[in-house]
């Protein structure tokens, strides 16, 4: 499948209204409300998880909360330094699997 820039958020491109993820619970139930997912490559995940540790704090999150996200964007950072950075603004590059899709038309994904 050839590489093409994203055009805005997956799910905006022409036959992938259904996001990228399908983001699952424990319990095997997917997550209704809207989402985003991160993913350790993105060289812009550590900053957003940062920011969001930062808001907690700010908002008066438990600190050992707020600690976990900061050693969360640590593992992240360390992971891009190892294994290089992703292309989080590049199009599909990977088959579809149809069951998957499928699950993700039930619920939103991301």
């Amino acid at each position: 499948m050839e590489k093409k820039p994203l055009t805005g958020l997956f799910r905006d491109q022409p036959g992938k209204s259904e996001g990228k993820y399908l983001v699952k619970r424990r319990d095997g139930s997917i997550v209704e409300w809207p989402h985003f997912v991160l993913g350790g490559r993105d060289p812009v995940a550590e900053v957003a998880l940062r920011a969001y540790a930062d808001e907690g704090e700010r908002r008066g999150w438990d600190p050992n909360f707020v600690k976990r996200l900061r050693d969360w964007a640590d593992t992240f950072k360390r992971y891009r330094e190892e294994h290089g950075p992703g292309d989080p603004d590049m199009g599909a590059h990977r088959e579809d699997d149809g069951p998957t899709v499928g699950m993700m038309r039930f619920g939103y994904s991301a």
